[in-house]
């Protein structure tokens, strides 16, 4: 199968659905990654946190250590990607040059308005395709008057070290947002999807659509 994630920011995909990814292409699927911005960050106060070209590096490297090599990158403001005809525009020409079986991007009712605006631009270029999930917002970006519902489990046990070893791959995210307490938290949560099903990690995801087929090598 052919699969698109897309996310606003250098960092969104590993943490959200990277143990996924990297399931997908050990299982031989292809996997394309679209990125709204290069993801430099400024703080409130106006300090640099991280650099363009810092973030394009480190999440490069978190990307290819999920098995992922083939990385676009646009230049979107990392904090101002909103729901608008460009960004639409930019989604759709990617998606209709690659034409992919499933996408994933972010939920959209994620409280960062730049994710809230990517995945709102995704649906709208996604409009004639079939199988589209959300994957899901975490701390603080998940605290949202519309909570997200899991509906769709992958199992991780196999690729979990695997998306912990990509988050390392950031390391001013790492210092951002507290070091082991990041990892461990992010952790934590694939350890409480998998109980959900029985399972030691999980992700999850909710459907916006999805299609079914009865063909032989039809799997998800």
């Amino acid at each position: 199968m052919k699969i698109l994630a897309v996310g606003a920011h250098l960092d969104d995909i590993e943490i959200a659905a990277g143990g996924t990814l990297a399931k997908a292409v050990k299982n031989g699927h292809e996997v394309k990654v679209l990125i709204m911005s290069r993801s430099g960050y400024t703080n409130k106060d106006g300090k640099v946190q991280r650099e363009d070209d810092v973030a394009v590096r480190e999440g490069t490297n978190a990307l290819n250590t999920l098995g992922i090599t083939d990385i676009t990158i646009l230049d979107f403001p990392t904090k101002d990607i909103p729901f608008r005809s460009d960004v639409v525009n930019a989604i759709d020409v990617f998606m209709s040059d690659y034409d992919p079986d499933i996408i994933f991007t972010h939920h959209p009712f994620d409280t960062h308005q730049a994710h809230e605006g990517v995945a709102k631009a995704t649906i709208a270029a996604a409009r004639r395709k079939n199988t589209v999930f959300f994957y899901e917002p975490i701390q603080p970006s998940g605290r949202s008057y519309v909570a997200f519902k899991p509906v769709l489990y992958v199992d991780i046990e196999d690729t979990i070290e695997q998306k912990i070893e990509s988050l390392k791959c950031h390391t001013s995210e790492y210092n951002k947002f507290g070091g082991e307490d990041w990892v461990e938290g992010v952790k934590c949560r694939c350890g409480f999807r998998g109980y959900e099903i029985g399972k030691k990690f999980a992700e999850a995801f909710e459907v916006l659509r999805l299609e079914m087929s009865f063909d032989e090598d039809f799997r998800i």
